[in-house]
């Protein structure tokens, strides 16, 4: 498979689970995935890099916000509100993935080809 190719119905099965995975495992359901699929699909390969990535983005952002609370005593932890939005991301990628899209998150889109 080429990228840009159609992806087989197999293909986007894999990658809708690797999104929605997160919901259930944070990063090992998306790295299994990664380690299964990364000689056999670009496709399910792609997915899995994209959801593992939010992943670490979502963790780094916790842990900034957190020295900002800590450091403010606790008025910067009103930062994690907009950190709540991110619980959608999985589910805005499983529907790219069972779309057969090979659009990826923004900023990190070109992550993973």
């Amino acid at each position: 498979m080429t990228w840009g190719e159609t992806p087989t119905n197999d293909d986007k099965m894999w990658a809708l689970i690797a999104h929605l995975s997160v919901y259930m495992s944070t990063f090992l359901g998306p790295l299994i995935l990664l380690l299964i699929f990364q000689d056999k699909s670009k496709f399910v390969r792609y997915h899995a890099i994209q959801a593992l990535m939010v992943q670490v983005a979502v963790v780094i952002a916790g842990v900034i916000i957190s020295i900002i609370s800590f450091v403010t005593c606790g008025v910067g932890s009103l930062l994690y509100l907009p950190l709540l939005l991110v619980l959608f991301a999985p589910l805005w990628g499983a529907y790219l993935g069972w779309s057969g899209e090979w659009v990826g998150f923004p900023g990190l889109a070109s992550v993973g080809k």
